[in-house]
């Protein structure tokens, strides 16, 4: 236990006074805080209660525009409908399909309009923007215009109105949701999950490195003789762990509490950053135990190549599984109930991002989440034990990559 404590220390301090984590723990702080908290110091436009008035008036100058319309029919003789439609507008009248080309073409219009009947038309546009809503607004008063037709040569013509009113009439809704709101938590349910994917790939390879590097420069030799190499592995991957969990929760820390500290953003970001208790402890839990798992198996990868050149081809495989599983819960995640979410989250592979998932977006029973929690970590435990076995084979094995498959056949071999 003692060897454990002094390997776990000696990683802890290598973590913690690496400039590159520090940096990196302070800067994503720093920058969450001020933006967060700039609120609190400076008005900022979008997020003024009282600017109703200012919004209506850049609503309309987005709306005051030149227009061109061909209407061979005279649908809009009145050409009041149209500047109701589209206020503080300008209308230029074309002759012809081309001559209205010609105008959006030459700027002296933005847009145009082609009118072959009360419902059929062409709009005419030189480049369509993402905010362009001039042809819905059009389809709206054609529809409009059209129903008032029908309605005239059916005798309804003094109903038109009331009808109009009829149509126009919104219908109103509540909604009681008596489990989770998938819609709501969807955002920060993936962000969650990709942190987790982040800290398991980098910290992961960052621990394969650690080993391949002790073990290339011959400083292997002097650690499995002075401790044990249960000590060595789970001092390592603890250590990392623990780090990994340091700094995302500082980082999430300093977030949360700064947006909760600025009242200024009315609850602008909650679908980001009020995440409920239920789902922190639950990802904390999952997420500690995953990311244990896949440590044991990069440390373990990391023990069988000599040279850090061979890293990345050794961890290839566990890497692909895993960014396989969870880009297989990212596409699932529409559906929580989905039959491959719930495979996915009893594997011990993809349960730390599965089980999560579910869990934020959906009710999931509790003996569900106890055995799928039970499997991650007696598997954890397992990966551990085997992996500080075959830990101890390869470590002073040099020369080629040591196939994963012969270190499995000398774990075998080997007395117990």
């Amino acid at each position: 236990m003692n060897q454990f404590v002094q390997v776990l220390k000696f990683e802890l301090k290598n973590y913690f006074h690496n400039r590159g984590y520090l940096l990196t723990t302070i800067i994503i702080s720093a920058v969450l805080l001020v933006c967060l908290l700039l609120p609190n110091f400076i008005s900022l436009p979008f997020l003024e209660s009282d600017s109703s008035g200012e919004d209506t008036q850049a609503s309309q100058a987005e709306d005051s525009a030149t227009l061109a319309i061909y209407d061979p029919n005279g649908i809009f003789e009145n050409q009041e409908l149209l500047t109701a439609a589209f206020p503080g507008s300008q209308w230029e009248q074309a002759s012809d399909e081309e001559e209205l080309k010609n105008l959006i073409t030459s700027d002296e219009a933005e847009a145009g309009f082609s009118v072959s009947s009360l419902n059929q038309y062409t709009y005419f546009v030189q480049n369509r923007s993402m905010s362009d809503t001039k042809q819905q607004t059009f389809d709206a008063l054609l529809s409009q215009l059209y129903r008032a037709d029908v309605l005239s040569q059916e005798g309804l013509g003094d109903q038109t109105q009331m009808l109009e009113e009829l149509y126009a009439t919104p219908v109103q809704s509540d909604i009681a949701i008596l489990g989770k709101d998938g819609v709501e938590n969807y955002l920060y349910t993936y962000i969650l999950l990709f942190v987790l994917y982040m800290m398991i790939i980098v910290y992961g390879q960052m621990i394969a490195t650690s080993v391949t590097t002790e073990k290339s420069n011959r400083a292997i030799e002097i650690l499995v003789t002075s401790t044990t190499s249960n000590s060595l592995i789970f001092g390592k991957v603890i250590a990392g762990a623990i780090a990994s969990f340091v700094q995302v929760g500082v980082i999430l820390a300093v977030a949360i509490i700064s947006y909760k500290a600025t009242p200024a953003w009315g609850g602008m970001l909650d679908i980001l950053f009020d995440i409920p208790a239920e789902t922190l402890i639950s990802f904390a839990l999952f997420g500690v135990f995953g990311y244990l798992f896949y440590a044991f198996l990069f440390g373990v990868l990391g023990s069988l190549v000599s040279k850090t050149e061979d890293v990345s081809s050794s961890i290839g495989s566990i890497t692909l599984i895993f960014v396989v599983v969870f880009l297989a819960t990212i596409f699932t995640m529409n559906d929580a109930e989905s039959i491959v979410l719930k495979v996915l989250s009893y594997l011990p592979f993809s349960s730390c991002n599965a089980m999560v998932a579910r869990m934020a977006l959906s009710s999931v029973p509790f003996w569900e989440v106890a055995l799928s929690f039970i499997i991650l970590v007696v598997s954890t435990f397992l990966t551990g034990i085997f992996g500080a076995k075959i830990y101890r084979l390869s470590t002073l094995r040099y020369g080629n990559p040591i196939k994963l498959k012969n270190a499995l056949k000398w774990l075998k071999k080997s007395p117990q």
